[in-house]
């Protein structure tokens, strides 16, 4: 049996993705032409668009479900020819900050989505997930919460994937291979990436690819996006093919699809009949406490980071804000330099309580999921 996976992080940012209309018309007809089983995306952020593709697509896709969250929805679906027989949803417990406008994560309300999808009997629990973005790689202020998120997603799919044949994860990690990030979720919930385990691999970035429409010449290229995969002791699973299966500009038009290039991976399952079982919590637990104390240490010592590196930003805003306020109301009962002196007190108040409240929430996330890795990874601090 042969099972064709598709994944891509479509850029479907309202007023900010560039030909975002055109991109996901065209990427509708290419999803049915290639008739894939299972289609993954991600940055889907317009519902109108994912809609568009449902009812473009339902010949070849009849069954769909699109992860509503946040403000402004997960951006991610899946669809897939085969029946979903159960769904899930977890939302992530930190994802960026709220005062961070022009990043907008924390809007989107991330996490990890699960189909359980029956395919001719063999129930293949199908993930995909998208963590927080890294904005500037010399400075990450972002890298603690993916560690989180990458560790949340490896335990979802510990939990939920018992009982399953196959499972499935699908999406952008935005961290590449060596990435912690990476290794998290590889060995954290003993999943094996496409891209080493197919021996015709073809793919070599994902993000700002020589070849796309979209790429910044300044920066360099990455592989962010991921098909990963596990099975269990009665199937035999292969990677048959691992390959960007969208052409690097749309036909007829210089454009690409998205500023991220899209991977198939199409698997060969059979049966196993010596029933090989392995087995997460026996001596591969071994080669992943290295990881795994990395992990803990660095996020314990940025637990006192961050605290004040966005203080004057929320000060600035929280100060516009009433000075603006009283002067519409104009309420004028001291003199203007008092006013200003009160706005300045009542702003530092503010932004203390709003800096406390986001460091407290943050702290104990983070003291709760190393607890957490102790626990599930059998680890000690000797």
């Amino acid at each position: 049996m042969y099972l064709s996976v598709f994944t891509l992080n479509v850029w479907g940012l309202k007023y900010f993705g560039k030909n975002r209309s055109i991109r996901i018309r065209k990427l509708a007809k290419v999803l049915i032409d290639n008739k894939y089983d299972i289609v993954c995306l991600q940055e889907l952020w317009c519902e109108d668009d994912f809609e568009h593709l449902k009812n473009t697509c339902k010949e070849r896709f009849k069954h769909s479900h699109y992860f509503n969250s946040g403000m402004l929805g997960s951006g991610m679906c899946i669809m897939s020819h085969y029946p979903i027989i159960d769904i899930h949803y977890h939302s992530f417990l930190l994802n960026g900050y709220l005062h961070m406008l022009f990043h907008g994560d924390w809007f989107g309300g991330k996490g990890i989505g699960l189909c359980c999808i029956n395919i001719n009997g063999l129930i293949v629990n199908v993930y995909t997930t998208h963590l927080h973005a890294c904005y500037n790689p010399s400075h990450d202020k972002y890298e603690k919460h993916r560690i989180l998120q990458a560790f949340e997603t490896a335990n979802f799919i510990r939990l939920t994937s018992v009982g399953s044949d196959l499972s499935i994860l699908a999406g952008d990690l935005n961290s590449e291979p060596n990435n912690i990030c990476c290794k998290l979720i590889e060995k954290g919930s003993n999943m094996k990436d496409c891209y080493s385990m197919c021996v015709t691999n073809k793919i070599e970035w994902t993000f700002n690819h020589p070849r796309n429409s979209y790429k910044n010449t300044k920066e360099p290229t990455y592989r962010i996006d991921y098909i990963m995969y596990k099975s269990n002791e009665n199937n035999i699973v292969q990677v048959e093919e691992h390959r960007h299966s969208l052409p690097p500009r749309i036909p007829g038009i210089n454009i690409s699809y998205s500023d991220h290039e899209s991977i198939e991976a199409i698997f060969k399952i059979s049966s196993n009949k010596k029933n090989f079982k392995d087995d997460l919590r026996d001596d591969k637990k071994e080669l992943i406490k290295d990881d795994l104390f990395k992990i803990i240490q660095m996020s314990q010592l940025k637990l006192n980071e961050h605290s004040t590196n966005n203080l004057s930003f929320v000060l600035l805003l929280l100060l516009g804000i009433a000075l603006s306020s009283l002067t519409y109301f104009k309420i004028f009962i001291f003199s203007y330099c008092n006013y200003i002196f009160v706005m300045l007190i009542f702003t530092v108040i503010l932004a203390w309580i709003y800096i406390y409240v986001v460091n407290s929430i943050e702290k104990n996330c983070i003291k709760g999921s190393c607890s957490q890795m102790k626990t599930v990874f059998c680890l000690n601090d000797n």
